[in-house]
């Protein structure tokens, strides 16, 4: 009997011991994991198909329902005889079950228009640089020039047969990078009248610094300013104290990433993927383009030091996990995708400071 009361009372503990914060701190997790999972490898997969000029698609995880049941049962007997050794038996039953409901929602229609097709805001891309990200990385995603300097305009649709145009304005984003880093330029949102004005101004005293003249020079702007405003719109001439943006759309910004995922040699030499030749008439090669910002992989068989990975077309495109630039593009890419078409300008707010990182 002693030994039946042992086992009653542990089979009391073990069914105590689970209840309803151990099912949650075993579910969440999981389901936390496996959603941001299957939202890159979306990301990714869309991005590839852009590549290929096939449709993206978008479905994205809603709501998740779970409902998780827990229950025990205990049975025992025992036969006592009058002149002989105790005997008797024990069963419990414990089971913990989990049904779970996912809601899926397309991304089509009226939403798809408002979310991908309308052009990113300015105050947006102020936000994000204030953030903590590189300017460089940010504009480059975002813009369609600056000032009348184009970066791939050629690029933010399917895959252009010739090398599109871009060199002065990422040389203009590296020397903007420079002086984010040593925090000599500040990109701001300031107050005027009922609206909001954002202007670009560099520190005081570095007007003869060699990345803020080279700068300038690029884009055209008065030598002797310090601080220049900033207006949405497209085909600026500079030569002034004001600098023009044109954003780019989402799925336009997806399409200049895309340029970055490398094809297998197969579907290049079977033309399901466009050739960019140079002006040389020489393949061109993308990553003169997007180096420093965005990369793709692309081989027959699954890597084993991906960050993020797909399979497509019989083969496998993957982000190295150790490609940096790559990886905090793609970020920022999720970043903008998320805050697009919830993200409400903030009007009259003052953001007053640079970022180094």
């Amino acid at each position: 009997m002693q030994r039946i009361g042992l086992l009653v009372v542990l089979l009391m503990l073990f069914g105590c011991s689970y209840h309803g914060p151990d099912a949650l701190s075993i579910t969440r997790p999981e389901y936390n994991v496996v959603i941001q999972r299957t939202n890159e490898q979306e990301l990714l997969l869309n991005l590839v198909r852009l590549r290929y000029r096939d449709t993206p698609y978008f479905l994205s995880v809603e709501k998740v329902a779970s409902s998780v049941e827990f229950s025990r049962g205990m049975s025992a007997s025992a036969l006592l005889p009058a002149g002989g050794a105790n005997s008797g038996s024990l069963s419990g039953t414990v089971m913990f079950s989990e049904k779970p409901t996912v809601f899926y929602s397309p991304l089509d229609g009226e939403k798809f228009v408002r979310k991908m097709m309308t052009p990113l805001s300015l105050d947006m891309l102020v936000l994000l640089v204030n953030s903590g990200w590189s300017v460089e990385r940010v504009l480059a995603v975002t813009l369609h020039e600056i000032n009348g300097i184009k970066n791939a305009p050629t690029a933010s649709g399917p895959t252009p047969l010739r090398e599109p145009e871009f060199r002065d304005f990422r040389a203009a984003l590296k020397h903007l990078r420079v002086l984010q880093v040593r925090k000599l330029v500040e990109l701001g949102q300031l107050p005027e009248g009922a609206g909001a004005s954002m202007e670009l101004r560099f520190v005081p005293g570095v007007e003869n610094d060699e990345d803020v003249r080279a700068f300038k020079r690029i884009l055209r702007l008065n030598p002797q300013g310090n601080r220049y405003k900033i207006v949405p719109g497209i085909g600026g001439v500079g030569g002034g104290d004001v600098i023009t943006f044109a954003t780019r759309s989402l799925i336009a910004s997806m399409n200049y990433l895309s340029q970055g995922v490398e094809a297998p040699p197969v579907d290049m030499e079977a033309g399901r993927v466009t050739r960019t030749l140079d002006h040389n008439n020489l393949p061109f090669d993308w990553q003169d383009m997007l180096s420093g910002i965005f990369r793709v992989h692309s081989s027959q068989i699954e890597p084993d030091n991906a960050a993020v990975g797909v399979g497509y077309r019989n083969a496998w495109f993957w982000i190295q996990d150790n490609d940096l630039d790559t990886k905090a593009t793609f970020s920022l890419l999720s970043q903008l995708l998320a805050l697009q078409g919830s993200h409400t300008p903030v009007q009259g707010t003052n953001i007053n400071y640079s970022i180094s990182r």
